[in-house]
């Protein structure tokens, strides 16, 4: 804890004002500032303990009753009932009742505050208005009291820690500090919301979730002032960044896998272009087919690039990825998007039969034709780049729908980097990446699963590796 907070909570007088929380059953599972110098208890004395350890006992009853009528007519206010002091000695206070309800309406904890005088107006931090804010706020929204104890936390909180509301009900936010967080920047958060001109600090900042993940966030905290200027309370609020920091990852990678996978076949577009250029007249017609080929073969893999980087982008943007279905034959979808494949010199396999004499019986599926030839492309292009000699297709069409599996003869995977290779640019130990721009595999991934299917790879039977996806029947 910074030394700066440690000495705002010594100078703070609030013997006018405290507060506890309960759980609905009547124990105590915090404690304030104010409770402790009303009373003369530290706070282990009190945390765990039923609130009938500082009542009067002609009082206990009547303040069990009122927690029952809280949960159910909501807030109740200035009650005069006697408290006890750790002495023995009593004093009186008007205790007011304000229960904690999660967004169905379930009451989980009981805030109690106690005044030295009646008719105290509701605090802010528990009106409805901000109530429903609390509940329903898609930000992860913390409140604590001037000792840094958790007050109350909301849903999305909850969420984004993973943590249960009893863990942190009574807890120190410190609960979420990650390696990341010096001393400095916490002295110079408090500074900041302590200072009488600021009341408030805004950073990111990176806190750990329960199972140690982390966490980026945009955090505001901001001092709670009652109507006298008092600091009662500190309201934090954490904006989840995870999405937004993996695409600044992404986009920091972008340029170096674009610039490295698109220079070949620029090169070779351009080198091509200008044989072609000096040679034209004087090559001969076959000559002349293969260069052209060759620049379309180029030219169609820049596409495909450009398009997987597009694609991505709008899956990482949480955009829908919406299906245009239409009858196709198989056969014509499997022709284009092999052709750029004809004349690489490997041999290419349909079936168990060279592409060139495989017959096809011209099945008919219902599928998005652009995306499916994309997931071929794919798929196809990755077995080419990696294959020795063979490359094989293998697909079945039936009343389940759509099975196809694509195989090389190469150098394979591990069943590690099968398990991981259709995350966008991963690498795997040999140096295989997810496809063209490091973004084929994840694009696949997509396309499948929005067709309802699944998609997975495996090291092949001898060398090589395996790649199979189904897609299920939908009828036209």
């Amino acid at each position: 804890m910074p030394i700066l907070v440690a000495r705002y909570r010594r100078s703070v007088k609030m013997l006018n004002h405290a507060s506890l929380t309960l759980t609905p059953d009547g124990l105590i599972i915090r404690v304030d500032n104010g409770i402790l110098e009303m009373l003369g208890y530290v706070s282990g004395d009190l945390v765990g303990q039923s609130v009938d350890l500082v009542l009067t006992a002609a009082e206990a009853v009547d303040l069990k009753e009122t927690i029952e009528r809280s949960k159910s007519t909501g807030a109740v206010h200035g009650l005069k009932t006697g408290l006890v002091r750790k002495d023995g000695s009593s004093l009186t206070s008007y205790i007011s009742f304000y229960p904690m309800q999660d967004r169905q309406g379930r009451v989980y904890s009981v805030v109690l505050t106690f005044d030295s005088v009646p008719g105290v107006a509701t605090p802010p931090l528990f009106s409805n208005e901000f109530q429903r804010m609390f509940r329903f706020s898609n930000d992860a929204v913390a409140v604590t009291d001037t000792r840094g104890c958790i007050l109350d936390v909301n849903q999305a909180f909850l969420d984004t820690y993973g943590y249960s509301r009893g863990e942190l009900l009574g807890a120190n936010p410190r609960i979420l500090k990650s390696h990341h967080s010096s001393r400095e920047l916490y002295s110079s958060m408090w500074a900041d919301i302590l200072d009488q001109a600021i009341g408030y600090w805004r950073g990111e900042i990176i806190n750990l979730r329960k199972d140690g993940t982390e966490v980026p966030a945009l955090l505001t905290i901001s001092a709670i002032k009652d109507e006298s200027g008092e600091v009662v309370n500190f309201l934090g609020v954490a904006l989840d960044m995870t999405v937004e920091k993996e695409l600044e990852r992404l986009r920091k990678i972008y340029i170096d896998y674009i610039v490295h996978d698109m220079r070949g076949p620029l090169t070779t577009i351009m080198l091509n272009s200008d044989l072609l250029q000096m040679q034209i007249e004087a090559m001969s017609p076959e000559k002349a087919r293969k260069k052209i080929d060759v620049i379309k073969h180029s030219s169609q893999r820049l596409s495909h690039m450009t398009a997987d980087i597009l694609d991505y982008s709008r899956l990482q943007r949480g955009a829908n990825l919406p299906l245009d279905r239409k009858s196709v034959l198989f056969s014509q979808i499997l022709r284009e998007a092999a052709m750029p494949f004809e004349a690489v010199g490997k041999r290419f396999v349909v079936n168990g039969v060279d592409y060139a004499d495989y017959i096809f019986d011209d099945a008919e599926i219902f599928v998005d034709i652009e995306k499916l030839n994309r997931v071929l492309y794919n798929l196809i292009c990755n077995a080419f780049k990696y294959a020795s000699t063979l490359v094989e297709v293998r697909f079945v069409i039936d009343d389940k729908g759509l099975a196809v599996t694509v195989e090389d003869d190469g150098r394979g995977i591990s069943r590690k980097d099968a398990e991981r290779i259709f995350e966008a640019f991963y690498q795997g130990e040999d140096g295989i990446r997810s496809g063209s721009a490091g973004l084929g595999l994840s694009v696949v991934k997509s396309f499948v699963e929005a067709h309802g299917g699944r998609v997975w790879s495996e090291p092949g039977k001898d060398t090589g590796a395996r790649f199979s996806f189904h897609i299920p029947y939908v009828k036209p």
